[in-house]
């Protein structure tokens, strides 16, 4: 009888472990993917990105902190009540970083192309907190009217960009919460074939600069 409680017992406990293994691993994959999107993101000026996640944070900070002084109240000093507010805080942030990037990828919207002036730059965007991509690329954004810098590298570069290359042609999926850079390609302005305007006629371009061709060194 013993050994088929301790075996039962095990049973569950190992289950209960491959679940946990199994959530952190959906977890942390979405996390990386989510971080993969918001580098071609860009969100509307009006959307509070940043207060959201303090917001959120502290929400789930002050819940971990209230069950851990409901709990035991006698035995919690503030040090501790606080260390506690803190991971909260921590595991919240985290948890919410790149929703908005996610909900302008996933929610409905408008594929949409214009022109923009781009600049180079290197190394590019960081990735991570030790690692920078080898080149980036400035463009704007014709609905956010903001500036994004795409990660990219001489290769590519070499392969799309060549001399006279004065603009980029754009396609993005845009809502109203930003635009999802899904792609782009090097173009000659003085070349390129007019194309109507886009949704409610916005198409404005700033001033031409001309690069030289990327080596692949």
């Amino acid at each position: 009888m013993n050994s088929y409680i301790y075996f039962k017992r095990k049973i569950k406990n190992t289950i209960l472990v491959i679940v946990i293994f199994c959530a952190m691993a959906l977890w942390f994959w979405y996390m990386l993917w989510a971080s993969k999107i918001g580098r071609n993101t860009i969100l509307m000026k009006s959307i509070p990105e940043f207060m959201s996640y303090i917001t959120f944070g502290c929400i789930i900070g002050l819940v971990f902190a209230g069950c851990v002084t409901y709990q035991r109240p006698e035995n919690k000093t503030p040090a501790h009540i606080l260390e506690t507010f803190l991971g909260g805080f921590c595991i919240g942030f985290v948890c919410i970083l790149h929703c908005y990037d996610v909900c302008t990828y996933l929610l409905p919207g408008e594929i949409i192309r214009y022109e923009s002036d781009y600049e180079l730059t290197f190394p590019g965007p960081a990735i991570g907190k030790s690692s920078r991509c080898e080149a980036g690329l400035w463009i704007k954004d014709a609905h956010t009217t903001r500036w994004i810098q795409l990660c990219t590298n001489k290769s590519t570069l070499f392969k799309k960009q060549q001399y006279g290359m004065d603009a980029v042609w754009i396609t993005a999926r845009s809502n109203r919460l930003g635009s999802y850079i899904v792609d782009y390609q090097f173009i000659n302005r003085q070349t390129s074939v007019t194309v109507p305007p886009f949704h409610n006629g916005v198409r404005k371009y700033n001033s031409v600069s001309l690069f030289s061709p990327i080596s692949p060194d």
